[in-house]
């Protein structure tokens, strides 16, 4: 089994949390109801910030200048992407961009940041992973299930579309190879990370569902 393989077994009942949340059937469906997706969408608009500068450091450990690059343009194309999402949804539903993060948005980004300030590069870069792959794998899942005219159709394509598929090979190959040169001790850490990574992901959505700003 390759290393990605074990990763992805190591948080898939998660993953499978996420996609029977609420949030994410009723955004297939179209019926998620507005004020719950501003308050996702204004929650969003703070942490790809973070989670933009966590990609920027993690340039900075990287083992080859290919990969310090490739991270850097992670960073400036997950700006950009989330920039043009969150614009038109901004402007569309009038939403207002959030004065300060909720807890769990504080709390994932913190543990993005700390990752990549304390941990080894190889935990670091496993730690940010769940961001693109399982949004990819949701939107994915989303567009397979959705109806049409939905009115969050725009985000629907920019997680599942082709620019958003590339960028999430290129991160899993990376940290398949470095998976594939790890020491056992090392790969159950990097698990680890994803996992709590992706827990991380299910609680954002769970908070944006409940309105929960402190709970």
């Amino acid at each position: 089994m390759n290393f990605i393989d074990e990763l992805w077994h190591s948080a898939e009942e998660i993953y499978q949390s996420i996609i029977t949340h609420p949030f994410n059937q009723e955004l297939a469906a179209g019926t998620l109801k507005q004020e719950k997706f501003k308050f996702y969408l204004s929650q969003d608009a703070i942490y790809i910030g973070e989670y933009s500068r966590a990609l920027a450091a993690l340039a900075a450990k990287s083992s080859t200048h290919e990969e310090m690059l490739e991270f850097i343009s992670f960073a400036k194309e997950g700006l950009e992407i989330e920039r043009e999402l969150h614009n038109h949804f901004m402007k569309t539903y009038q939403i207002k961009k959030a004065e300060e993060p909720a807890l769990a948005t504080d709390a994932y980004a913190n543990f993005l940041l700390s990752s990549v300030g304390f941990k080894s590069y190889e935990e670091a870069l496993a730690a940010l992973l769940p961001c693109f792959w399982l949004y990819n794998e949701v939107a994915i899942n989303i567009r397979e299930n959705t109806v049409s005219h939905n009115p969050y159709q725009k985000w629907i394509d920019t997680y599942s579309g082709a620019e958003f598929d590339q960028t999430t090979e290129r991160l899993k190959d990376i940290t398949n190879q470095l998976g594939h040169e790890a020491t056992e001790k090392l790969k159950k850490r990097m698990k680890q990370q994803f996992a709590k990574s992706a827990m991380y992901e299910w609680l954002f959505w769970n908070n944006a569902y409940q309105l929960k700003f402190w709970g």
